[in-house]
């Protein structure tokens, strides 16, 4: 009896013994995964975050540099990889305003064509401030010599005027009463003796939703455009840096351009034909014409009349 309890011994030995070897050998597959997801992670790291950049960079570099380097272009409309010589991209809107220069659309880009601020307004098609505009109160600690409201943002009724007033489509300005008597109202009565157009004065005149107790508030509204306002000369891109505005828009411009440079509208028009985008593959978007690269041509070919 005493052997055969020893003999049962064996097996319980031997199993603990197995079951040892086993911990151990699971212990070390697992140590051989780990290190191998390690050494994976460290190689794809190393080829995804140096190796393959540094190809893709240095293919560019060599064979497309312009591009590579942000499309940058000298004041001949030739493009360079110098940011020295370089007036602009030709991938970025910037802003032009005096009469002999294409207007860009407008941008909602940090100040205006801010290529470190990308963005649009994020506002809605039924948002009073894109469609009327907004002024703010000066605080009450501002000198007596600043005036008491500034214009924070211009909206789509104040942009249609300045549009139409620039590039003199006739339109009017109505005084409409709160039981809906529309009064036309001279535009000179929101301009000063050069023409400026009072910005603030506009804006706080637009329809701006009221509540009930000062609903019964006559507003001012422009209306009656001799054509129609291109949507891209209100409107910011959904980048507020959209390099390009519509053959619409351009061929608007065409007449204060041409009167600006002293030169005729055929003459703007070739140079507006050379410096439209076509639709990518011929068939995906909508023909566009680059302001920047315009404006340049512009310049080069028929420079503005000298001031003295």
């Amino acid at each position: 009896m005493k052997m055969a309890s020893n003999i049962s011994e064996v097996p319980h030995v031997e199993s603990a013994a197995v079951k040892a070897d086993t911990a151990i050998e699971e212990k070390g597959l697992f140590l051989h995964h780990l290190w191998a997801s390690v050494a994976a992670t460290a190689a794809l790291g190393v080829i995804c975050c140096a190796v393959y950049p540094a190809i893709v960079y240095g293919v560019a570099q060599a064979v497309f540099p312009n591009q590579a380097n942000g499309s940058l272009v000298k004041r001949d409309g030739t493009p360079t990889v110098k940011d020295d010589e370089a007036v602009g991209s030709a991938l970025l809107g910037q802003n032009f305003s005096q009469p002999g220069y294409f207007h860009p659309r407008p941008s909602a880009a940090g100040a205006g064509y801010d290529a470190s601020s990308s963005g649009g307004s994020n506002l809605g098609p039924l948002s009073d401030k894109l469609i009327n505009g907004m002024t703010t109160a000066q605080p009450a600690v501002a000198p007596a010599t600043q005036p008491t409201e500034s214009l924070s943002f211009d909206g789509l009724r104040l942009r249609a005027i300045h549009y139409a007033v620039e590039n003199n489509i006739a339109f009017k300005l109505y005084k409409v009463s709160p039981d809906g008597t529309k009064t036309e109202v001279p535009l000179r009565q929101y301009q000063d003796a050069q023409g400026n157009l009072n910005d603030i004065a506009l804006v706080d005149a637009f329809p701006h939703p009221t509540t009930d107790d000062d609903a019964k508030r006559t507003v001012m509204v422009a209306d009656d455009f001799a054509q129609p306002i291109p949507a891209d000369a209100v409107t910011a891109s959904g980048s507020g840096l959209d390099p390009h505005i519509s053959l619409a828009n351009a061929e608007i411009q065409k007449a204060r351009i041409a009167a600006a440079r002293k030169i005729s509208a055929d003459q703007v028009e070739t140079l507006i034909q050379q410096h439209t985008d076509r639709p990518s593959l011929g068939i995906f978007g909508e023909p566009g014409v680059n302001v920047l690269m315009l404006n340049l041509a512009l310049d080069a070919k028929y420079p503005l009349p000298s001031t003295k």
